[in-house]
């Protein structure tokens, strides 16, 4: 996702096609920012880097919430000023994830067999909520930024 966006303009960033369809930027946003929750507060019980770099401050973003549930007229006025520096909190949370499942030695074993919960999916498995939400979820979200991608003439999923 890190190519495709680097070199979008704020104007396609914020593009907005007709139908109730999520901006770019929010797309980005909150899957960057599910990402963050699942790998520090859900599995690590540490603080998303959102919080604790202060990114919600220096991007003038809300500090808890990260989309879900968000109502549609408030998420298609969702904006991001400063893309640049979103991209910069993307790399961090994105090296952490890297980090964090090369440090798994045990094959999964351990996420397969704790439990944690995920709002408002409830209970599941932690390795389950990688594969479910960071994985799954954020890829279908992917793909909405990939038809806006196309829609903006730009690259969307290579073939």
């Amino acid at each position: 996702m890190g190519a495709s966006l680097s070199d979008l303009t704020p104007e396609e960033w914020h593009y907005m096609p007709q139908g109730k369809v999520n901006n770019i930027a929010f797309l980005a946003w909150h899957c960057v920012r599910t990402e963050d929750n699942i790998l520090r507060f859900i599995l690590q019980h540490r603080p998303p880097l959102w919080n604790e770099g202060n990114w919600h401050e220096r991007l003038a973003l809300p500090p808890r919430v990260q989309g879900t549930g968000m109502a549609t007229e408030e998420a298609r006025t969702f904006r991001i000023a400063d893309t640049g520096l979103f991209m910069q909190y993307t790399g961090a949370v994105w090296q952490e994830f890297e980090e964090y499942l090369a440090a798994i030695t045990d094959g999964g074993a351990e996420l397969s067999q704790r439990t944690v919960t995920v709002k408002p999916l409830g209970s599941m498995p932690a390795l389950q909520s990688i594969g479910q939400v960071c994985i799954t979820h954020c890829f279908i979200h992917l793909g909405e930024i990939a038809c806006l991608l196309g829609e903006l003439g730009k690259q969307g999923l290579p073939i």
